[in-house]
């Protein structure tokens, strides 16, 4: 197929149909393989869909146009944040920030904020996470936005979690699936078709998993349930997510004292995170390791952390 805009001087809503497509798939390609698989396809995106920026089309469908070009960028900064490159992420963020304000459209806004904010979290600042989550509400406060607030809703618990501050967190995910539960889920932007029932138990399992380590270990009696039902709901199509869920449910069922189950479900993990290119999988190999290295008594434990240590040492760059 032809780059798009390369054929014509003037673009029009098929042309901006298929950069659209263009996205979708690549999006698609993130969730099942990681960001390094979809990575090599970005730049010819990225290039396409600025040139189309240049060429003449009517009001309406640059004003479509303006938000693809959007989340073209929204979807690279995820990619380079998966990746582990974060501030090559957040340059991409603050350009899709800068062309959804030009459209107008509060829920991509919003949902950029989201994924900045997710940066934070992953690399240990979740201050800063939470004030990026914080104007990710201010924009989707506004009817038809339930969805995007109960994503970022489920995000500002995890991020008090991560500071130990269980009631907020609690209030939050009550908050989350209130929000959930209004939203109209019949056609979301592409941006957040990803947050489903399945995904919001994964929040669930993650938040309480976090607190599980930094409050009170009981909290693995909610969060292995939740953990359990979302990796046999997760399907090949979401193997990152699959894979982080079964990274936290092993580490749950360790710290619970259920070491065997701890070790059977750690080398699913493993298993699960081979077809991926994802330095952040690598990263949340951490605490599972951490964990099996406490039960170091037992064989199955000890194996499972010398796998971990193979399979960075062998993904590592």
């Amino acid at each position: 197929m032809d780059s798009l805009g390369q054929r014509h001087h003037r673009i029009g809503d098929s042309d901006v149909d298929r950069l659209e497509a263009r996205t979708r798939a690549q999006r698609a390609i993130d969730y099942r393989s990681g960001g390094g698989s979809s990575f090599p396809e970005l730049p010819t995106l990225i290039h396409d869909a600025h040139h189309m920026l240049g060429l003449a089309g009517t009001e309406a469908t640059r004003g479509r146009l303006h938000l693809a070009v959007a989340d073209v960028h929204n979807l690279t900064g995820w990619v380079y944040f998966d990746i582990g490159l974060p501030a090559r992420a957040q340059a991409h963020f603050s350009q899709a920030l800068a062309l959804a304000g030009q459209s107008h459209d509060d829920d991509l806004v919003a949902n950029v904020f989201y994924r900045l904010g997710r940066v934070c979290l992953h690399h240990g600042d979740p201050a800063q996470a939470l004030e990026y989550f914080d104007f990710g509400q201010l924009a989707a406060d506004r009817p038809g936005g339930e969805l995007t607030a109960s994503i970022l809703s489920m995000n500002q618990a995890w991020a008090h979690a991560k500071t130990g501050a269980a009631d907020p967190a609690r209030l939050l995910m009550e908050r989350a699936t209130d929000q959930f539960g209004a939203a109209d889920h019949r056609d979301p932007p592409d941006w957040a078709r990803f947050f489903t029932e399945t995904e919001m138990l994964a929040m669930t399992g993650a938040v309480h998993t976090t607190l599980a380590g930094e409050v009170d270990p009981r909290h693995t009696d909610r969060a292995i349930p939740a953990l359990t039902e979302a990796t046999d709901r997760y399907g090949r199509d979401m193997a990152r997510s699959l894979t982080f869920g079964l990274l936290m449910l092993a580490e749950n069922h360790l710290l619970s004292g259920d070491v065997d189950d701890g070790v059977d479900v750690g080398f699913r993990a493993l298993a699960s995170a081979e077809s991926l290119t994802s330095t952040r999988v690598r990263d949340r190999m951490r605490p599972l390791r951490q964990r099996a290295e406490e039960h170091h008594a037992h064989s199955g434990a000890r194996e499972l952390a010398v796998r971990i240590d193979s399979f960075n040492a062998a993904t590592t760059p």
